[in-house]
């Protein structure tokens, strides 16, 4: 299918049914970055999402990550509260929204070949930990855990990974999400 089709097909499916169908758990499920400097986080206005957390978008945010991320375009930068009790099922990250924003800016795009094992463009997406973990908050990927520290980046393969994540502590876990593309 190309990419036009692609983000179609996203619009149509319920992702946390369908990625167990098509997730490949064999396949490379993150990779550790360096370590970056985590900025002084203010969390006004965050809102509650129905993947299990709450987030907020901001410039600072936005800015930051392109100090850092240079090599990428189309930064999409958003921090996540998970509070304890909050769970977010297994799931892909499709990207829909996210590459028909990119299209819209490139409609020549559209037609390129798309397939979660063979993606048209190099888009990454990063963790980035705002504090060390504790005991009870999980982010597990492709069954394996990700065990973080402050400042600790890693890589998602968004595309063939099922991931998911867990708060069972007494503390909220915030991490910080980064989506770009490389062209």
């Amino acid at each position: 299918m190309n990419l036009k089709e692609y983000i179609d097909w996203t619009k149509t499916i319920n992702d946390y049914k369908t990625a167990p169908t098509v997730a490949n758990t064999s396949a490379w499920g993150f990779k550790k970055l360096k370590k970056v400097n985590v900025p002084d986080i203010k969390i006004k206005n965050a809102t509650e999402g129905d993947e299990g957390y709450w987030s907020v978008r901001n410039n600072e945010l936005n800015s930051w990550a392109k100090e850092i991320w240079s090599d990428l375009t189309f930064l999409d930068t958003k921090i996540q509260i998970q509070k304890p009790g909050q769970v977010c099922h297994p799931h892909l990250d499709f990207l829909g929204y996210y590459l028909e924003d990119v299209c819209m800016a490139h409609p020549g795009l559209l037609k390129l070949k798309h397939s979660l094992d063979a993606p048209a463009l190099d888009i990454w997406r990063m963790f980035i930990a705002v504090e060390d973990q504790v005991l009870g908050q999980r982010f597990v990927i492709n069954d394996k855990d990700w065990a973080w520290k402050k400042g600790d980046c890693m890589r998602l393969n968004n595309w063939q990974a099922l991931h998911w994540t867990t708060n069972t502590s007494n503390k909220m876990r915030t991490i910080i999400k980064v989506t770009g593309v490389k062209f």
